[in-house]
């Protein structure tokens, strides 16, 4: 009963362009940035294509060859619309999607933050580990996302760099 009357409410609190219930309880005050991959889905559709040139002659003699070609296309999908980067910025975390999962890390771990044009560098003090996301291979919402790194390097002395 509890879900039922919470997803009606939701629905109408989403009509009316307020947060829905989930997630003004679980806000913590972070902001998401999300992104868009574009890279690893286009060198999988051309692996896929590829595959459909360059086995098409086999194509009478066995179904594999389909498969093998759409595969390839529909992970580039999945990797293009599920698996977006992001990068949110907590109130004392910044948290961002890697290759190997989500990696957390604390501000006091971060030596600075460099911002250009069309880029956010975060360097690391252990090992000189570094986070960058461009808004031409990420199209993440750059002059937003500069802003609140701001914010974020202010709140915690942590250096900036503007080029």
């Amino acid at each position: 009963m509890v879900r039922k009357n919470t997803k009606v409410i939701n629905t109408q609190r989403k009509k009316h362009g307020k947060p829905l219930i989930t997630d003004a309880a679980a806000s913590d005050g972070s902001v998401t940035f999300k992104g868009r991959s574009w890279f690893l889905p286009m060198l999988l559709v051309a692996t896929g294509i590829f595959c459909f040139i360059t086995f098409r002659n086999m194509a009478s003699q066995d179904n594999l060859y389909w498969v093998t070609g759409a595969s390839y296309i529909f992970l580039a999908v999945i990797i293009y619309w599920a698996r977006r980067p992001f990068l949110k910025i907590g109130k004392t975390a910044l948290t961002s999607r890697r290759f190997g999962g989500d990696k957390t890390m604390e501000a006091s771990q971060i030596d600075e933050i460099t911002l250009s044009k069309d880029s956010v560098v975060v360097q690391f003090k252990p090992k000189g580990n570094r986070w960058v996301f461009t808004r031409f291979f990420n199209q993440f919402p750059m002059d937003d996302m500069q802003d609140k790194l701001k914010e974020f390097a202010a709140a915690h002395s942590i250096a900036l760099k503007q080029e």
